[in-house]
């Protein structure tokens, strides 16, 4: 365990919340006791930062605003010292065309942020349920493809089955390259980026330009999308649900699931009493 935390950031499905639900009681109270004492706080997601970003604390009914939020599986980072957001690699729309092309296969579907929307395929009933759950617009290509590939962009997204994971993750890796590579960052969520493109690697861009030392911040997360932020950050923890990959990068694994608090419960079994004490 590091000494001192000066920030915490943390993935969110899956690891901050359940998909599309609340946070848990004791992560909530343990975030709280955390920005009074002054740690920063900040999220790291596969999604884009957008507008409903910047109101996700209040979503979650806590008393203050994030400091951080690192976007795009690291292709966008914001902090309240830095107004501005920055990008990093996107990807050429000529290179989402060719992306598409290859993966079409497989018949999936696709999906690219534009604005505070999306733009799918086609919508079917996983981008509904994702629309309702996310409260984010949806706009229908109807299978046209070159509309998703107006403008560059931080990744091309596809939805499947979960139960057809391991098919889509070895089709996706025969066409890994130096241009772009395919990361499964859901359960049914396979996305494609710049292989330059990661958490920890945003996690670095923070910790350089606000000069907090890497071994200060503390990272939680689940998924293979967050692999390189566990092993980049001073103490990475990985929730006992996330992928093997991840928890062997990470310097921890959660005794419980997201389910079941584990963020929080591994929070104020290993970090709060510094904090108790301190009252």
């Amino acid at each position: 365990m590091i000494d001192k935390i000066t920030a915490l950031v943390a993935d969110i499905d899956g690891t901050l919340v359940n998909k599309g639900e609340d946070i848990m009681p004791e992560t909530r109270r343990a975030l709280e006791k955390l920005h009074e004492e002054g740690v920063l706080l900040g999220l790291s997601t596969g999604r884009k930062i957008n507008t409903s970003m910047f109101s996700r604390a209040r979503d979650w009914k806590l008393s203050f605003d994030f400091d951080v939020i690192i976007g795009m599986n690291g292709g966008m980072l914001w902090d309240k010292e830095y107004e501005e957001i920055e990008s990093y690699y996107m990807l050429p729309k000529e290179t989402m065309k060719e992306i598409i092309d290859k993966m079409s296969p497989l018949n999936l579907n696709v999906m690219i942020y534009e604005g505070d929307t999306m733009v799918t395929l086609h919508i079917d009933e996983m981008v509904g349920e994702s629309m309702k759950r996310n409260h984010i617009e949806v706009i229908d290509a109807n299978g046209d493809t070159d509309r998703l590939c107006i403008n560059d962009n931080y990744n091309v997204l596809f939805r499947f089955d979960p139960a057809r994971s391991a098919e889509v993750q070895a089709f996706a890796d025969t066409l890994a390259c130096e241009r772009y590579h395919g990361i499964m960052t859901s359960p049914g969520i396979i996305e494609f980026m710049d292989p330059r493109v990661n958490k920890g690697m945003a996690l670095h861009k923070y910790s350089e330009r606000n000069c907090i030392p890497i071994e200060e911040i503390m990272a939680f997360g689940d998924l293979d999308n967050d692999k390189e932020m566990l092993k980049e950050a001073g103490w990475g923890v990985c929730l006992c649900n996330g992928s093997d990959i991840s928890k062997s990068m990470a310097d921890a694994v959660t005794e419980y699931p997201c389910t079941e608090d584990g963020m929080g419960r591994y929070l104020y079994t290993y970090v709060m009493d510094r904090y108790e004490k301190a009252d």
